[in-house]
């Protein structure tokens, strides 16, 4: 979610009047049940309200973002050729991912077998996504530990994660051309991150600054923690949720515990949830999981929105809905408005 600021001047030479309008950025995902997009949809067929007030939908552009995609919305391909990486322009073409991967410290027998399991299919998810994405890796175990910067190179992506399931140091890997997370993480930091949630605002905070929208892989057991029968999501989960949505990141939370439930899934399910993703269980059926993972992030809609004139300083309560039935709406649940 992005803020962008209009400015109108009067035609009156001598008099100039300068009226500030603010409009809302949201990246929207509609899709059916099975993650497929649901495509032509117009600002006719969606609905915004920000803070329990309409907000005026002025503009609808679908994003395409896989070359089938692209095939089906008709851009070519080779008339857009990928910047060059510098700091003036720091995004080439491709989607960004961060993986963040959650390696039990206390090697919990659910949580090692789901694991485990899982990354069985570590090459269909990773077969699935284009030649020109980029992922980086994390893992958390009794701390942050930044294992992979943002690479197109899958098969080493793909030995990164496997590492991850160790609780050993990992070497700093090297810094990469822009977009690279490498000169914006400080180790002693990383260190002192004793929670998931603490990490998540180290990975949100690396990611503020680079353009666009990315999407964080959450491959973990839970978040929160349980107190008196229920799930807790703390202070810092709150300060995480803030920072992410500031950087346009989305959760995709693929619980790898091997159990039909377990009471840690809330929160997985509400970092999703909030940040405009989807959970999933990977115990059962993982290569569906992926399916949808790989549908649902075939392609977006930015939505930009007016904000409402009564609209106060603060955090407000963010509502996306589209005409048409039984589709699937991920967006940011919260917009924090500076005034």
């Amino acid at each position: 979610m992005m803020l962008l600021l209009c400015v109108a001047l009067t035609a009156n030479a001598q008099v100039q009047e300068t009226i500030t309008v603010a409009r809302v950025l949201l990246d929207v995902r509609a899709t059916e049940l099975n993650g497929e997009p649901i495509l032509g949809l117009t600002k006719d067929d969606f609905s915004v309200t920000l803070g329990g007030k309409a907000a005026p939908i002025e503009s609808v552009t679908w994003i395409p973002e896989t070359a089938a995609q692209r095939v089906i919305a008709g851009v070519e391909e080779e008339n857009t050729p990928a910047p060059e990486p510098t700091e003036s322009q720091p995004m080439p073409r491709g989607r960004l991912f961060v993986v963040f991967v959650q390696t039990d410290f206390g090697r919990a027998t659910e949580r090692l077998r789901g694991q485990m399991h899982f990354f069985q299919y570590l090459k269909q998810m990773l077969d699935g996504l284009e030649e020109d994405d980029r992922l980086a890796v994390f893992s958390f175990d009794s701390h942050l530990k930044f294992r992979l910067d943002f690479t197109a190179d899958k098969e080493r992506v793909k030995r990164t994660i496997l590492d991850a399931m160790t609780t050993g140091d990992s070497p700093t890997p090297a810094s990469v051309p822009n977009p690279s997370l490498a000169r914006r993480l400080n180790r002693e930091e990383m260190l002192k991150a004793t929670s998931s949630e603490e990490a998540l605002i180290i990975v949100g905070n690396a990611l503020r600054n680079i353009p666009g929208p990315k999407s964080l892989l959450l491959l973990g057991w839970g978040l929160g923690h349980l107190s008196s029968g229920m799930v807790i999501m703390g202070p810092k989960y709150a300060i995480a949720r803030r920072v992410l949505e500031a950087a346009r990141v989305t959760i995709i939370a693929l619980d790898t515990t091997y159990a039909d439930y377990h009471s840690l899934e809330v929160g997985l399910e509400k970092a999703a949830q909030d940040t405009g993703g989807f959970y999933a269980k990977t115990h059962i059926f993982p290569a569906l999981a992926i399916e949808r993972l790989q549908r649902t992030l075939s392609g977006h809609y930015e939505l930009e929105v007016r904000r409402p004139d009564a609209l106060k300083p603060g955090t407000h309560e963010v509502i996306v809905k589209v005409k048409r039935r039984n589709a699937v709406i991920m967006a940011p649940t919260s917009y924090m408005d500076r005034g």
